[in-house]
Formats: C-alpha cells, structure tokens, sequence
C-alpha cells in the first residue's frame, strides 16, 4: 500500500506531537508537592502570622513529609499562607493584585457582592430580579487565605523542599518581608 506525500507528512506530524506529549507528562521536572489529609501528618506546625510577619523565617522539614501547619492570624489584615518557588509566588503576586484591584478582595478579608439574576417569564416585577449572594473564591492548591483573628489548618506533603519557600502574596506583605523558607533536613 502506497502512501501519498499529504497522508505521510500528517501521519509524522501526529506522531511527534504524541511523542512530545508523552515527554511533557513523563518530565523529571520536580514537583513542589500537594495538599493532604489531616491524619498522616507526621507533625504539626504553629506559625503565627501578624502584620506584617510570620512568627518564624524557616521551617525544617523532609522530602516526603506530611506536615499539618496550623495557621494562626493574630493581626488586623488578612494574610495569605502560599508554598512555591520564588517564580511562581512572583506570578501570584500579580494575580492577587488583581483581585484587590477588582474588588474581589480586600485588606480583611472575601468580598461579598450581591447580583441581581433576571426573572425569566415574570413581566414586570419589582424588583427587576432575583439577588444573588457572591463571594470570591481563592481555590490554589498550595495557598490558603487566613482572615484577621482566625486559625486555619493546612496539610501538605513536600516532594521537593529546594529552595522552596512560604510567603504573604497580597500587595505589598511580600515585599514587606512577608516571606520564609522551608529548609531541607
């Protein structure tokens, strides 16, 4: 059976793009880790967060370490608790200052907003439509946000502990000195 050029060089052309696919998803590029359940947690760690600072500047801990870190606020503004690599907590930086600048988020904490949904088949009704109660939503794996006066629990098991580091991404605390590292033992 005889191939024509067009059918040849889209057949090639499928193939590399299998074969790097399969290179991407098989990378040795080492992962910083993932979030875990509370209950095999080799230890527990208390850090407290004020404004603007952790309660401490490293924390020791193991390649494959499930550690439970308990995250207490003990200042007036809203303080984010993100695990990574200073590249990416660079490009969360910006993304958290567009939430603020969006109104998404403030100093203390979710904003709330209220949109009017409109009725469908009802005419003219007062008022206009249906209030709906939205709430922003922070959803990173490896980040959570502590509200001013609360303690919040999050569980992660580290793979790759180089030059991985803990840090306050909302405007400004990072550049404060908003930041730690976890140091490899």
């Amino acid at each position: 059976m005889k191939r024509s050029r067009p059918q040849l060089l889209v057949t090639a052309l499928l193939f590399a793009a299998v074969a790097q696919a399969s290179a991407q998803t098989s990378s040795s590029a080492p992962s910083i880790g993932q979030q875990a359940q509370a209950t095999p947690a080799t230890r527990t760690v208390f850090i407290k967060m004020d404004d603007i600072s952790y309660g401490q500047k490293s924390i020791d801990v193991k390649p494959g370490e499930t550690v439970r870190l308990v995250l207490k606020n003990e200042g007036a503004l809203m303080h984010e608790f993100n695990i990574g690599k200073a590249v990416s907590q660079l490009e969360h930086q910006r993304e958290m200052a567009a939430l603020f600048k969006d109104g998404t988020l403030t100093p203390t904490g979710k904003a709330t907003s209220i949109v009017w949904r409109e009725r469908s088949g009802l005419g003219d009704s007062n008022p206009p439509g249906i209030p709906e109660v939205v709430q922003a939503i922070h959803d990173d794996p490896n980040a959570i946000l502590v509200e001013p006066g609360t303690t919040k629990e999050f569980v992660w098991t580290f793979h790759d502990t180089a030059n991985l580091n803990f840090a306050c991404t909302l405007p400004g605390h990072y550049q404060a000195g908003m930041v730690g590292e976890f140091v490899m033992r």
